[in-house]
């Protein structure tokens, strides 16, 4: 009987692709219901029975400071008999053709321990995600001149808003993703830091520095921060969401995440939540910090050349090149790439020449990514071209660092 791959036709195929996440998982999406209504699902089907799925999320991501319309693969499983089969590529194809044809995005990102499986799809690895830990009695006093907040949504909007541009990944969060995950995250508090005379309005509580309320200037930081028992004793504050816009702001931030409960004996960032190139190393007196190393965040164009001309790029390099592209089956595509002034102009259909950078699809997403420097991708044996035309592309992609701070 033919296996189809489609969008989920009711909710009992629906939670057939719940039961198939539990056999991969352990467990079901976080608050599914919402990611399911704002986002596309593909199943995989066999007569009645559902064989695997998949969630689509669309939203914009930031590359070279300008929003970039995209999407994340989350939550994507196969029944355990049924591995091998190919299903999870054709229901990774299903989900992103959807994105890219409904919602208009010409690139997509997934969190996968698996990155070999999703470079055979022309995915490539743009940056791996590190969890850290540290004692806060180690940590310095904070400087003067800050106080606690307790931030409200739009606050904490406007900073993240104003911080995410210098990074290539951070989203442009969608209107649902705030509610999603405070339902995900039972318990969660959010803390902020105001520079003195620099407040703005916070919270829904009574006013003052403390309590809910400030008025004036702007937030300077804030952090989304649960409990979790610490053996022997004592409790772990948890930290799922940490901006702040200067060093200055950061050991006061600390300081207010480690007062989430008398008893917090360690703080524990969760994974992504800070960049692997984080401040803690240019703030602590005594580097006491566990690092954890957890899997890669992947991406692969779904467009390349409105990818290309979506993306902000440094506004010193001006001219143009060549640029061949081999996909994963060896196929090449041809382009040609003019550029000044922080734009790109992508021509589809131009002859390679001696200027043409010849690049795997997969070389090009970490490139764009900013994860992989197309002269040590030449090294690697990842990039071929003169070396002039590479040193032209990478000072053209200088700039932002890649970093996912969500989790999906």
């Amino acid at each position: 009987m033919e296996t189809r791959v489609r969008t989920a036709a009711g909710d009992a195929e629906f939670e057939g692709y719940l039961a198939q996440t539990r056999h991969a998982f352990g467990k079901v999406p976080y608050d599914h219901a919402t990611l399911r209504a704002n986002g596309v699902t593909a199943v995989a089907v066999r007569g009645e029975e559902v064989l695997g799925g998949g969630l689509f999320l669309p939203f914009a991501q930031h590359f070279g400071g300008r929003p970039v319309p995209s999407g994340g693969v989350a939550w994507l499983a196969v029944a355990p008999w049924e591995r091998g089969a190919g299903l999870a590529r054709r229901l990774t194809e299903e989900g992103t053709e959807r994105l890219r044809g409904e919602h208009g995005a010409v690139l997509a990102c997934a969190w996968t321990p698996a990155p070999g499986v999703y470079r055979r799809w022309g995915w490539e690895s743009a940056a791996v995600a590190s969890g850290y830990a540290l004692d806060p009695a180690q940590l310095p006093p904070p400087a003067p001149g800050f106080e606690t907040v307790l931030p409200d949504g739009t606050a904490c909007a406007r900073l993240r808003e104003r911080l995410a541009p210098d990074w290539n990944g951070p989203l442009r969060r969608p209107d649902w993703w705030r509610g999603w995950k405070q339902r995900t995250t039972e318990g969660a508090l959010t803390v902020g830091v105001a520079r003195e005379g620099e407040r703005e309005p916070c919270g829904d509580g009574p006013g003052g520095s403390r309590g809910g309320g400030s008025h004036g200037g702007h937030l300077a930081g804030y952090a989304t921060v649960t409990v979790e028992p610490y053996r022997p004793w004592g409790v772990a504050a948890v930290v799922h969401d940490f901006w702040h816009d200067g060093l200055d702001a950061l050991p006061a931030l600390l300081a207010a995440v480690s007062a989430r409960s008398p008893q917090v004996r360690q703080i524990r960032f969760r994974r992504s939540v800070l960049p692997r190139a984080n401040a803690l190393q240019w703030v602590l007196d005594q580097y006491a910090v566990r690092e954890e190393g957890w899997y890669p965040w992947v991406l692969r164009l779904l467009d390349i050349r409105r990818a290309l001309e979506a993306r902000g790029w440094d506004p010193q390099p001006r001219g143009d090149v060549g640029l061949e592209v081999v996909s994963p089956q060896g196929k090449s595509a041809p382009y040609a790439l003019t550029f000044e002034e922080g734009l790109m102009h992508v021509q589809r259909g131009s002859r390679p020449s001696a200027r043409t950078v010849r690049l795997p699809s997969t070389t090009l997403a970490a490139w764009y990514a900013g994860g992989l420097p197309l002269r040590h991708a030449a090294r690697l044996g990842m990039a071929d071209g003169d070396a002039r035309d590479l040193a032209l592309l990478d000072a053209l992609a200088a700039g932002p660092a890649p970093w996912l701070p969500e989790s999906f």
